[in-house]
């Protein structure tokens, strides 16, 4: 007997797969003249890295904009880093796709929804609000104080 499908979680690697795409394509490109995207992500998952301020401001979760006023777009495997402006501040979000609450483009007539998964911590990534994705925060010894100087 075959194991079961998990349909659900097919359908969700898809559409993560498709903004993962999106925002590729974004990066390289920009969007065109109507396009931009609406990004709502909970503050709850652990790899989300925002300012206390912007924190503080949004409550459970965030929605931005990308349309023209973004900039150093990165996208990786779990999710990914850009820079806004915002009222106080420039601000360098990290956005894991597992934060993902909905992705839309009203002028497309485009959106997909998603139910986070809080479980789904990304390994490699820093929760510093200066760190880059894929970063460490492992502090470094040297180990030249503990050599025996024979």
């Amino acid at each position: 007997m075959g194991q079961k499908i998990d349909y659900a979680g097919l359908l969700k690697d898809a559409s993560i797969s498709v903004v993962r795409k999106i925002l590729e394509l974004a990066a390289a490109d920009g969007f065109g003249k109507k396009q931009h995207l609406y990004v709502t992500f909970t503050l709850a998952h652990k790899n989300v890295v925002v300012s206390d301020t912007l924190r503080e401001d949004a409550g459970e979760e965030m929605t931005i904009i990308l349309q023209y006023e973004f900039w150093d777009l990165k996208v990786d495997e779990f999710g990914f880093t850009v820079g806004l402006a915002f009222e106080h501040a420039d601000e360098t979000l990290y956005i894991p796709f597992a934060a993902l609450i909905s992705v839309s483009d009203p002028s497309e007539d485009f959106s997909l929804e998603f139910v986070p998964d809080l479980a789904r911590v990304v390994p490699t990534h820093a929760s510093s609000p200066n760190a880059k994705p894929g970063s460490s925060t492992a502090k470094i010894i040297q180990l030249d104080a503990y050599r025996n100087r024979d």
